[in-house]
């Protein structure tokens, strides 16, 4: 890629950041070389921690300002080197200027959303959560009728009107929390086997402890994995 050796030098350090389960992950590492026709970059690694952020399954960025970053893939994270390609010059990816950490459930452990349309109930697994919202994944078929809902409310929603739904939400080992809802960004909708859903939810003063002792254990718990397969 002609232009990265203007912004990178061999031999410097830079911010090189990822997320694992949607926290963010950095290291600060040192640049050893650079291939600018090829666009790929080698990182010196050897005792960096939390190796196993860095993978195939989400970009990798390289921090050149507060504004402007370098989006790449992972080609190589074997041995004492990160090689990555440049993708692209990027604005600061979204993770890292989140306003609330947000951290994404176990599995074994799911965090189960609850909500009402129609004076219907829809129940699903929470993809992560934070102290001002909450992301589900539907199936376009076994959720059918509520993304079909959802279709006709958003074609008759004026400009500065959102969709809002009563939801709960309960948290393994916390308890239960109870919020206002806004529908905030749909992804996929009626076109991939599923659709994610975003919403900003206000929740009262006296439920808002409760998310956040869920997060801060969560996010303990994906820290202490991450450096024992690291």
């Amino acid at each position: 890629m002609k232009g990265l050796s203007k912004v990178l030098k061999v031999g410097g350090t830079y911010d090189v950041i990822t997320k694992y389960k949607e926290i963010p992950v950095k290291a600060v590492l040192k640049l050893n070389w650079l291939e600018e026709d090829e666009g790929f970059m080698g990182f010196d690694w050897g005792r960096t921690l939390y190796k196993k952020a860095f993978s195939t399954l989400d970009p990798v960025y390289v921090k050149l300002s507060n504004d402007k970053y370098i989006r790449t893939g992972v080609f190589s994270n074997l041995g004492k080197e990160l090689v990555l390609s440049f993708d692209s010059f990027v604005a600061p990816p979204e993770f890292v200027s989140r306003r609330s950490v947000r951290v994404e459930p176990d599995e074994e452990n799911p965090v189960v959303v609850t909500l009402e349309f129609n004076g219907r109930k829809l129940t699903a697994n929470a993809k992560d959560v934070s102290e001002t919202g909450v992301g589900i994944q539907l199936d376009t078929q076994e959720d059918k009728d509520f993304i079909e809902f959802i279709k006709e409310k958003l074609e008759h929603l004026k400009e500065d009107e959102f969709i809002e739904f009563n939801i709960k939400i309960d948290l393994p080992g916390v308890g239960t929390a109870e919020g206002k809802g806004k529908l905030r960004n749909v992804v996929g909708l009626g076109q991939d086997v599923y659709v994610r859903l975003g919403f900003e939810v206000n929740f009262p003063r006296e439920e808002i402890d409760k998310i956040r002792k869920y997060v801060v254990n969560r996010q303990k718990e994906i820290i202490q994995a991450l450096r024992f397969i690291g």
